[in-house]
């Protein structure tokens, strides 16, 4: 498969793992029937199915840590009343970055896909935000991380 066609695979994921995160967080849907809905919905590769759920149940699991790391990049915007989108491009984004071992994404790229995210489907200052936030957050953690790869 070709790097431009995997690039838009991985695209398509994260939208659904956007949509998925964001609903469970705004509902009291479970996330296993969202994200189990979502695939009938939405027919994907094995991988990509594999790699949504690894985003949407680590995101999902790990996000009181996750709106933790985003209180302390964004001390004036407490996770609570952040919009639903914004929180979810965050905490897909901080996932990939800070705590999936699997696919170790480059830091450019989770970062330019986060952005695209937010000017998508959050607001006008959404993409803006994230990519403040992101930058903050990559200056604290992961400044010495080898990212010589590319996506």
């Amino acid at each position: 498969m070709g790097r431009a066609r995997l690039a838009s695979q991985r695209h398509r994921v994260r939208i659904a793992a956007l949509q998925i995160l964001f609903e469970v967080d705004e509902t009291d849907h479970a996330i296993d029937q969202v994200l189990e809905r979502r695939l009938t919905d939405e027919p994907m590769s094995q991988e990509s199915a594999e790699f949504l759920r690894r985003l949407v149940f680590g995101a999902w699991e790990h996000r009181s840590y996750l709106d933790r790391i985003i209180e302390e990049a964004a001390p004036n915007w407490p996770v609570a009343q952040m919009p639903g989108v914004d929180k979810a491009v965050l905490r897909i984004a901080l996932f990939e970055l800070l705590i999936d071992d699997v696919e170790r994404t480059p830091i450019k790229a989770v970062i330019n896909e986060a952005v695209e995210l937010a000017k998508q489907f959050g607001s006008d200052n959404s993409s803006r935000f994230v990519n403040g936030v992101l930058g903050t957050v990559v200056t604290r953690y992961l400044a010495d991380r080898d990212d010589s790869v590319e996506e």
